[in-house]
């Protein structure tokens, strides 16, 4: 009878203790208990920056080419590549027998240039008209012109073809057409500085700058020239074209400057790069291969200090800040929760001890953290625990017991006066 009894009572205590158990700590237990939770942060208000490291150049701000003839047309060159020279300097003497010829040159290339002028400015008007009115349609402009003076032939064209099944090829086409604009009004004012000259048989310059290149073009003689006045560049790939904005600031730093200085992004070019120097000194800096090879955008960066120390073409180090926010709290971005682009959650510890989840507004994400925009104050505790989540209500939270411990050095530096007292007393 006793074996049974025993029996009975050992069966009776292990269902309820079994009992208890699952009504505990079951998925569906209703019973509240406290969750350990050993990484927990406290966050505080700081400044954070995003930033994208570019390699770029030291560049001239503007560059004007002078077109002559051909080589026999020049009589004596009066300055080389790399001379400093400026506005009105004589750049080469030309034959007296050829001077007139080249100077009817120049004024059928003015022509030339004056006519595409107003031929653009009505491309641009007309792509700007259709961009208001028209939602869905496809306009094709195309303008060449010819001409001709002594059987020279001038050629000179603009051609803009675009698809204007959206918005954004509207946008292109009208940047790529006031691209060309700002090309032909240089070489308009090249050639006037030309012309300007009463009777005298030379080449001169249109602006003060550099001779950078004296090259042959096309059968035509090319004097480039470099502004005086320096600017950085760099180029962003399709990716980095959509983070980088005007006026965004620039961190810039380069062998010949004492400390580094600030600037601003003045340019961000909405069409691809021609294949400059520039462009193939910064792809040999910067060899990641691209998968679109036309994926080159030039940025220009306005430093806010002159750069005189620096000669064209110098390799500088750019820091774009991307992003910033000043006095805001940030999350560790491992710790957040149903991320769904800008928005996510976190648990977050309530006044009362309990676990609550948090929705958050994100500015913008570092290598580890997100920066909010909305969502915490400074001063709230953020919790990472993944059994929270198995909980259907807020779980009251304990934390590790603090410890300080001494460092061995001040133990030893205690003395045995110090180890008698406590030991007393």
């Amino acid at each position: 009878m006793n074996k049974w009894v025993t029996i009975g009572v050992s069966i009776a205590i292990s269902s309820f203790i079994g009992a208890n158990a699952i009504l505990l700590f079951s998925d569906k237990s209703v019973i509240s208990k406290d969750v350990y939770v050993h990484e927990y942060e406290r966050v505080t208000a700081g400044d954070f920056e995003e930033t994208l490291p570019k390699e770029s150049l030291v560049a001239p701000l503007s560059t004007s080419t002078v077109y002559v003839k051909n080589e026999d047309t020049i009589q004596e060159w009066l300055v080389k590549e790399g001379d400093t020279v400026s506005a009105g300097h004589e750049l080469a003497m030309l034959n007296t027998t050829t001077a007139d010829e080249q100077r009817a040159v120049w004024e059928s290339e003015q022509e030339a240039l004056e006519y595409q002028l107003t031929d653009v400015y009505a491309t641009i008007s007309t792509l700007e008209s259709e961009r208001a009115n028209v939602d869905n349609s496809t306009g094709n402009t195309s303008d060449n012109v010819t001409e001709d003076a002594d059987d020279k032939t001038l050629n000179v064209g603009i051609n803009v073809d675009v698809d204007v099944h959206q918005d954004a090829a509207y946008v292109q086409a009208i940047a790529q057409a006031e691209q060309e604009l700002a090309e032909i009004n240089q070489k308009l004012l090249v050639v006037e500085a030309q012309l300007s000259q009463q009777g005298a048989a030379a080449v001169v310059s249109p602006v003060e700058g550099v001779v950078s290149k004296i090259r042959d073009e096309n059968g035509r003689l090319a004097i480039e020239l470099y502004s005086t006045d320096k600017i950085i560049v760099t180029y962003a790939t399709d990716e980095q074209w959509q983070d980088i904005e005007i006026n965004d600031s620039v961190r810039l730093q380069a062998d010949g400057l004492d400390e580094s200085i600030e600037g601003t992004v003045s340019e961000i070019s909405q069409v691809p790069a021609n294949d400059s120097d520039f462009l193939k000194a910064y792809k040999a800096l910067d060899p990641e291969k691209q998968t679109n090879p036309l994926a080159y955008y030039e940025i220009r960066i306005q430093p806010s200090e002159a750069i005189d120390t620096l000669p064209f073409g110098n390799k500088t180090n750019t820091m774009v800040i991307v992003n910033e926010a000043n006095q805001a709290v940030s999350v560790k971005t491992a710790w957040l929760d149903d991320r769904f682009e800008d928005n996510a959650s976190a648990h977050v510890i309530n006044a009362d001890g309990y676990a609550v989840k948090a929705p958050l507004s994100i500015a913008f994400d570092t290598d580890t953290k997100s920066i909010l925009s909305e969502g915490l104050e400074p001063g709230a505790v953020v919790v990472n625990e993944t059994r929270i989540d198995n909980y259907r209500y807020a779980p009251a939270i304990f934390f590790p017991m603090p410890m300080d411990t001494p460092s061995w050095q001040s133990v030893k530096d205690a003395g045995w006066k110090f180890y008698l007292r406590h030991l007393i007393f």
